[in-house]
């Protein structure tokens, strides 16, 4: 009779990964800036550096872009309102009012980025601005944010929020600063205070309803006679929205006429005259605190 070999209660197998181990192994990928590995789980799989190395390069090129935004960005929707404005003086009746409806979605552009550069001041000791200021989107939470923190604001109040100096600040030290300077600050502490009142000025729900509906709608029409029980004034045009959803044809109309207009223009000019003084302060007070700190 052959001898019988003890049978193994617990046969050993080769480690084979499990599914969740082989894909976790896949989505390590290694730094092109420090060379460390990071987890691209929650990244795109195209990433080629770690998230602090990429907050790193945001804060590089922080200063640049703010330059460039404040000289360029942010006066561009003036630029583009006013000659939207102008050039109605040739246009008819229904092309005025796809220009005006052109001119709105201006300021809604020019109030969103406001209040994005707001809140990224704001946070920016919590994460690069770049990061707050890029991501930022007209929806019902970040206006509520924005609204709760500057309603009712003086400049003041407006500048300690983001932790910056404001006129009475300047003001006690005048003696050190040149009269140019301290007439550009006054100006500046002026100005964001004007251009955050002109967002204030549209009322929340109107202001999410026009930029849900230019984000939303496929057209523009200039009569509502052939939806039933809907109408709306000559002067006025509206925004289509199909909700699938919800099985219903929204419409906003909004009234297009050289007085309204005006006052777009004007808060639009408000608008991005806050945005480039409030960038001017900011890179002010690095400038003032980098030299303090060289000294």
């Amino acid at each position: 009779m052959s001898a019988r070999r003890p049978t193994d209660a617990h046969p050993r197998t080769p480690f084979a990964p499990n599914r969740a181990d082989r894909e976790r192994r896949l989505a390590i990928a290694t730094c092109e800036d420090c060379g460390g590995e990071f987890d691209l789980a929650a990244a795109d799989p195209r990433a080629r550096v770690c998230a602090p190395c990429f907050d790193r390069s945001l804060h590089a090129v922080e200063v640049a872009f703010l330059e460039n935004y404040a000289r360029f960005g942010a006066k561009a929707h003036r630029t583009v309102a006013e000659a939207l404005f102008r050039s109605q003086a040739l246009a008819d009746p229904d092309d005025r009012k796809v220009i005006g409806m052109r001119i709105v979605e201006e300021y809604l552009n020019a109030a969103q980025e406001l209040m994005a550069l707001y809140l990224a001041m704001r946070r920016r000791h919590e994460q690069p601005l770049l990061t707050t200021f890029m991501n930022f989107e007209l929806a019902a939470p970040s206006v509520a944010a924005f609204r709760a923190l500057t309603l009712g604001r003086n400049s003041s109040e407006l500048l300690r929020d983001l932790q910056l100096p404001t006129l009475a600040d300047v003001e006690a030290a005048r003696g050190e600063i040149p009269k140019k300077d301290f007439r550009a600050f006054a100006a500046a502490t002026a100005a964001v205070a004007h251009g955050i009142e002109r967002v204030q000025r549209v009322d929340q729900g109107v202001l999410l309803e026009l930029a849900d509906g230019l984000r939303s709608s496929a057209t523009l029409t200039h009569k509502l006679d052939w939806l039933p029980e809907r109408a709306m004034n000559p002067d006025q045009v509206a925004l289509v929205v199909l909700e699938q959803r919800r099985r219903v044809v929204l419409t906003h109309a909004l009234a297009i006429h050289e007085p309204q207009l005006e006052v777009f223009i004007d808060a639009i000019d408000k608008i991005t005259a806050a945005a480039r003084d409030l960038i001017w302060l900011y890179l002010h007070v690095r400038d003032t605190m980098a030299l303090e700190g060289q000294a």
